[in-house]
């Protein structure tokens, strides 16, 4: 019961803070001009707050500079991107995109099926892999099968409302039916403690691992195969009309030019783009 009365008052109280943002809807901008309200989940290389500059940065910040760019050449209306709320709990920003008009979503969300029943997609923006990472010093492991016994104690950690949840649910069931899963709010709560604990696992974006692995952070991958790659978008409340303008922009081509692959080799290195490929 206790449980229950936690999950709606953290509702009811994500709910009052969707209330407050403030966006304008395509319809309003394609005539006027204005301005595309943001709320982010902070993720390496993708989008985060300069501690130095206060900017916005990473690949989704760089593509939407690209859209206004767009909206301008194309509808000749000038866009402002506002970044009205940062959110770091994953579940919380799930939410507030989902329950608040004319608001995008930026973080790495993948793009399932299930989602599309409660949220609006953008095309993917970006393919992903997820990788099985411990701490430096924790045994290598080849195999999922290897679980119970090179990693015994071991506790999983993932991060609430993912689909890296459902992942390390199946991890359990297929391969390690004692394991104890344990959950948190953001990757970057993952990140803190798998670097400074030896006795936890975890899936996470592949980009998170690029980010630890350019801050020299203890950080083991393992080569395992823990799924085929995500497909990321940019999410948004299901009677938005932001989705127009944005199946425009965000095409095939896009992804292909020489622009989008530079916001890649500038934000997440050039290794990660071989394996865009």
């Amino acid at each position: 019961m206790k449980a229950i009365l936690m999950i709606l008052l953290t509702s009811y109280a994500v709910l009052a803070q969707a209330q407050k943002l403030i966006g304008d809807s395509w319809e309003k901008v394609k005539t006027q001009g204005g301005t595309l309200t943001v709320v982010y989940c902070e993720q390496p290389g993708l989008i985060y707050k300069d501690n130095t500059t206060g900017k916005v940065e990473g690949v989704c910040a760089d593509i939407l500079e690209d859209f206004a760019a767009f909206v301008k050449k194309n509808y000749g209306k000038t866009l402002t991107i506002n970044y009205a709320l940062k959110e770091q709990n994953f579940s919380k920003f799930l939410l507030i995109a989902q329950h608040t008009p004319d608001v995008m979503g930026i973080s790495n969300v993948t793009i399932t099926e299930e989602r599309k029943k409660i949220l609006k997609f953008t095309p993917a923006f970006m393919s992903n892999l997820v990788v099985l990472l411990t701490h430096k010093n924790a045994p290598s492991i080849s195999s999922l099968s290897q679980i119970p016994t090179s990693l015994n104690g071991y506790t999983a950690k993932v991060l609430g409302g993912s689909t890296h949840s459902k992942i390390m649910e199946e991890i359990k069931e297929e391969n390690a039916p004692n394991l104890k899963i344990t959950y948190a709010n953001s990757g970057i709560d993952i990140m803190k403690e798998l670097t400074e604990s030896s006795k936890i696992f975890t899936i996470l974006d592949f980009t998170e691992f690029i980010n630890a692995s350019r801050k020299q952070l203890p950080v083991k991958r393992h080569n395992v195969n823990v799924g085929s790659s995500e497909e990321l978008g940019f999410i948004m409340n299901k009677q938005s009309d932001w989705d127009k303008p944005w199946n425009e922009f965000l095409t095939i081509e896009y992804r292909k030019s020489v622009r989008y692959r530079k916001i890649i080799v500038d934000n997440l290195g050039a290794n990660f783009l071989s394996m865009l490929k």
